[in-house]
């Protein structure tokens, strides 16, 4: 059983797969404002999302050059995005550079610096909308609102999920809820989407800004973010920064290479060569796992030995939603179930 489980997997290609867009930067090219070259300001972005640091250049606190990026950048090519205007009008295309990064050297940039590294095991986040401008009141943004919140979550790696507001979503939550940042109003149709982290965005246009009020829960704390801005854009990048330096904060982990540990675990619950690739697919990403060993297999019973580079395993598998803790043994191993 073990040879043809070993087989399959090899066949099938389950190669540790970190989350590529985790590694991959963009950035406009010729755009007058930037105080970096492209290929820096891609770089500063991957560290950013990988952080959860915002408030400032991680490629300027850490001195990094074009030295350092040619033993980052894997690849890189020029791309064209479209962008709207605040009136919804098309403007000139973007063009970009986009960059794939090592992940193994971002990995052992931030390690090295002592630097929290937040992997792909993130909470999804639910986002409410109140609009308010000269023609009313909106639980819906406009396409440059709804571009915006896209490309932040882009370049955050946040999973926002939109809710419908059909008759379910509006039977539980409107617009003085979303307005007010009554959180508890939207629980039920966090458990609907199926997120973990619940935001509000209450948004008023003024005479020439707009007013912003943010309103996020996260592991049962609530927190909340206030500020005025010119453009809706501006509002929407400070207050999911933010929530992304709140995931972070809860989640992310600093790397100990000279301290790894080791820790066993047992998945039970597999039926099938494509099961068993994911469950190791899924093991080899999460963030705290450097390396995955398999011991043995029996039956519907797969046992692994898991390299560790940094604490937060628990975590992961929690959020990831693919195998579920059953039992924490005496001898500090782990006996996980696979989620269908």
């Amino acid at each position: 059983m073990l040879f043809c489980l070993l087989c399959a997997v090899l066949v099938l290609g389950w190669a540790p797969a970190p989350a590529a867009s985790l590694y991959t930067g963009e950035a406009v090219i010729g755009a007058e404002d930037a105080a970096q070259e492209p290929a820096l300001r891609a770089l500063d972005e991957v560290l950013t999302r990988l952080t959860g640091i915002s408030d400032r250049s991680l490629v300027d606190e850490l001195g990094l050059d074009r030295s350092v990026l040619r033993l980052l950048v894997s690849s890189e090519q020029r791309i064209r995005r479209p962008v709207l205007g605040p009136d919804d009008q098309p403007r000139t295309d973007e063009l970009r550079l986009r960059i794939d990064f090592d992940p193994g050297g971002i990995d052992g940039l931030l390690a090295r610096n002592g630097l929290p590294r937040l992997g792909r095991e993130r909470p999804a986040v639910l986002l409410w909308l109140a609009v308010e401008d000269e023609s009313g009141v909106e639980m819906q943004g406009d396409a440059y609102l709804e571009q915006a919140i896209t490309e932040q979550a882009r370049r955050l790696g946040l999973d926002v999920v939109r809710p419908l507001g059909d008759l379910i979503d509006l039977a539980d939550i409107d617009v003085s809820d979303i307005r007010g940042g009554f959180l508890d109003s939207a629980e039920a149709s966090a458990r609907r989407y199926g997120t973990q982290l619940i935001a509000m965005l209450d948004l008023r246009q003024l005479d020439e800004d707009w007013a912003a009020r943010w309103f996020w829960r996260l592991d049962g704390r609530d927190a909340g973010l206030q500020l005025e801005a010119e453009e809706r854009s501006v509002a929407v990048a400070a207050g999911m920064e933010q929530i992304l330096g709140a995931i972070a904060e809860r989640f992310a982990v600093v790397a100990d290479a000279e301290h790894a540990s080791q820790r066993r675990v047992l998945v039970r619950g597999i039926e099938g060569e494509v099961q068993y690739a994911e469950v190791l697919r899924h093991l080899e990403g999460l963030g705290a796992v450097s390396d995955v060993l398999v011991l043995g297999a029996r039956g519907t019973e797969l046992e692994l030995q898991l390299r560790l580079r940094s604490p937060g395993l628990e975590d992961g598998l929690a959020l990831g939603g693919v195998l579920a803790i059953e039992e924490r043994r005496m001898d500090g191993s782990l006996l996980l179930r696979l989620i269908r």
